[in-house]
């Protein structure tokens, strides 16, 4: 680790422990997870975890305990040995936690129950994120054992609190650092997209675009994958979540790819759509610019001061009207976004907060209301059509309806019950069959990039990933520099 980059860590510890105060938080780090036998599922380390100390090892965990006299960041490691390291690679072991990760003092893993009972002694306040299983029945057993210590006069814990909402906001804003490695994730996520339309052909099976677009990826620096590779032809661009990526291509498919990589601990995440044998259809290309042009009305709407949910508004209103002259929906705009009847085409929100994870941390409502967006916030833009290959006619209810309102409902009541009562109001209303041309049927796209709020508006980091039609089309036939299959 860099001076530079030990900096970074410290500084964001020093956020973290202001806002904590006198408070104890216990952070776990992610665990090995055993695929088969003695084989473990390739590790990655628990966002969290690592954005308060750089430490990239398994079963560990952090201290943060700022009102302490000398240990206000503690590591808890995997112990040097030599055995398990010639099997598995090298540790930095508690030595290494205090020189290369500036801990104030680091200990053996199996110390962890009798330390953290010191520290957790004289505070009031437990931050732990209860539910992640890492650590949980340790710290509800800490709790509960300390209670006859308030009796003798010591303060020990009272409550456990969560330090998501303190940890999560200090994410959801980069720093210059940050942004530095979010934007190479960017550029090497955009060179394999581009790459994917030069190499696709008829033929070709999915999985073998999947490798062109990773191995970009690795080539140019990135370590992982930010999630898994969607790579859908044809119908299987219907599928939101698509990930087997088997199906052979064939010519006149749209082949939908939402792919992104990981450098420095920071995602990115594109989605194209483009035609496999270069050229879009006349139905294919109506869909296509009804999505980018309520795609690009909402990348326009992104600045600072303007609330979460407009981005999301203005792309529904421009699909909606999109599929109301396409005669994909049979009432007016109005109508059909009173009514949500877009929703059966396009069934999604617009994007996510996007950083650490690919669907990052950060509330999107602070008092119930949509927040506004501030500089250093990265969020997607991502609108999409679906229509389902299989269906010819849609149903559509006449019924007006707040999804706020539906949201809280089924925060209320819980999922089942708020569906029995949706289904008995929907079952009260009238409806219309609306028969859907079968020009459409099948066709699938979803257009996504990567916005960053700045102080005078936005900035796409996702730019020069071929978007319109004409780049698009100009893309596919340019010659690949990937060899193809025989």
């Amino acid at each position: 680790m860099t001076s530079e980059e030990l900096a970074t860590f410290i500084d964001r510890r020093r956020r973290f422990a202001e806002a904590l105060g006198d408070g104890l938080a216990v952070v776990p780090a992610a665990a090995e997870t055993v695929r088969n036998n003695d084989v473990h599922h390739s590790f990655r380390q628990a966002s969290d975890f690592f954005f308060l100390t750089g430490f990239d090892e398994p079963d560990a965990v952090a201290l943060i305990d700022p009102a302490h006299a000398k240990e206000r960041f503690v590591l808890f490691v995997r112990p040097r040995d030599r055995e398990m390291e010639i099997w598995n690679g090298h540790r930095a072991g508690v030595e290494g936690a205090v020189a290369t990760y500036g801990a104030d003092a680091a200990y053996p893993i199996d110390q962890l129950d009798a330390r953290l009972r010191e520290h957790a002694l004289e505070r009031e306040t437990v931050y732990y994120r209860l539910g992640t299983g890492a650590a949980d029945g340790r710290v509800v057993r800490l709790v509960t054992d300390l209670r006859a210590a308030r009796a003798r006069g010591f303060p020990a814990p009272r409550r456990i609190e969560d330090p998501g909402p303190i940890l999560h906001e200090l994410r959801l804003r980069r720093s210059p650092a940050e942004l530095a490695r979010q934007r190479r994730a960017c550029a090497i996520s955009r060179d394999a997209h581009a790459e994917a339309m030069r190499y696709a052909q008829p033929g070709m099976h999915e999985y073998e675009v999947q490798a062109a677009v990773e191995f970009v990826f690795r080539s140019e620096g990135s370590p992982r994958d930010a999630y898994p590779s969607i790579v859908a032809s044809g119908p299987n661009a219907c599928i939101l979540h698509y990930v087997e990526n088997r199906r052979r291509m064939a010519a006149g498919d749209l082949l939908l790819i939402d792919a992104g990589c990981e450098y420095g601990y920071h995602a990115a995440d594109i989605t194209r759509t483009f035609p496999v044998d270069g050229r879009f259809t006349a139905p294919q290309r109506a869909v296509y610019e009804v999505v980018l042009r309520a795609q690009l009305a909402a990348i326009a709407a992104a600045r600072p001061g303007v609330r979460y949910e407009v981005i999301h508004d203005t792309a529904r209103r421009v699909l909606t009207e999109g599929l109301v002259a396409l005669g994909l929906l049979p009432r007016g705009v109005d109508d059909s976004l009173a009514m949500h009847h877009y929703r059966e085409f396009f069934m999604h929100g617009t994007g996510h907060w996007l950083g650490m994870d690919v669907h990052d941390v950060g509330d999107y409502r602070v008092r119930r209301a949509s927040r506004p967006l501030e500089p250093g916030m990265v969020f997607t833009v991502e609108p999409g059509l679906y229509v389902d290959p299989e269906r010819e006619t849609a149903t559509f209810w006449l019924r007006e309806y707040s999804e706020d309102e539906q949201w809280e409902r089924r925060l209320r009541l819980g999922t089942a019950a708020a569906k029995k009562l949706e289904d008995e109001e929907r079952a009260k209303a009238e409806k219309i069959t609306h028969r859907i041309p079968p020009e459409f049927r099948g066709i699938g796209v979803r257009i996504e990039d990567d916005i960053l709020v700045t102080a005078d508006g936005h900035e796409v980091l996702t730019a020069g990933t071929p978007k319109t039609v004409d780049e698009v089309e100009r893309t596919c036939a340019e010659p690949s520099r990937l060899p193809r299959r025989a």
